[in-house]
């Protein structure tokens, strides 16, 4: 996979960037807003991993820029993923708080790219997910996150519900937005559930 990776802190660049040439990556990088842009838009890649603390141009624009040319972004964030991060229209694919274990950005970030790479649909009541397009019901953005915990609702999986709440709180509230009859709500004894208005 080709990625792109972008942040101010030299050392942590040439970090991520040897773990991820480790798991069989090619890896350019940036250190700044501007030279995002130029590589982003000179060279085709599978991936962009942009810190949130980049410098020159704000991440937000740069993030709608590559929403724009379909290329899937993780960025890393100096604080805790909140519902209004994941409620904002222009979204990133996927959030990484510091601190996180180097595994975590190798795992996430090939769980992002086998999303965008796949052609799969969930759907539960009236409600679907377009996987590859990181899309609920055709116009709400999610990120990767979100899709992991609809799945595992949808398959009734085990949550974790301290790392899913902020994800099934921001789903909540896009599926009020789109006027949808299926929530996420808790019910005693087992846990978040899917259901629609007729439960």
């Amino acid at each position: 996979m080709k990625i792109l990776l972008a942040d101010p802190d030299r050392d942590l660049v040439w970090s991520f960037k040897a773990l991820l040439e480790q798991e069989g990556n090619e890896v350019s990088t940036a250190f700044d807003g501007a030279q995002v842009i130029n590589k982003a838009f000179t060279e085709k890649y599978d991936e962009v991993i942009l810190s949130s603390s980049i410098p020159r141009v704000n991440d937000r624009d740069i993030v709608k820029m590559l929403n724009d040319e379909k290329c899937p972004v993780i960025l890393l964030l100096n604080r805790n993923i909140n519902a209004d991060i994941l409620l904002d229209g222009v979204l990133a694919n996927a959030y990484l708080s510091f601190p996180f274990y180097p595994y975590e950005l190798t795992a996430l970030s090939d769980r992002v790219a086998e999303k965008a790479a796949g052609n799969e649909m969930l759907s539960f009541g009236d409600v679907q997910i377009d996987v590859s397009a990181f899309l609920l019901c055709g116009s709400e953005r999610v990120t990767s996150q979100e899709i992991d915990v609809f799945r595992a609702l949808a398959e009734k999986q085990e949550l974790d519900p301290k790392k899913a709440e902020p994800f099934i709180g921001s789903l909540n509230n896009k599926l009020r937005r789109l006027n949808k009859k299926t929530r996420i709500r808790y019910v005693m004894k087992e846990g978040y559930r899917l259901v629609t208005d007729y439960e």
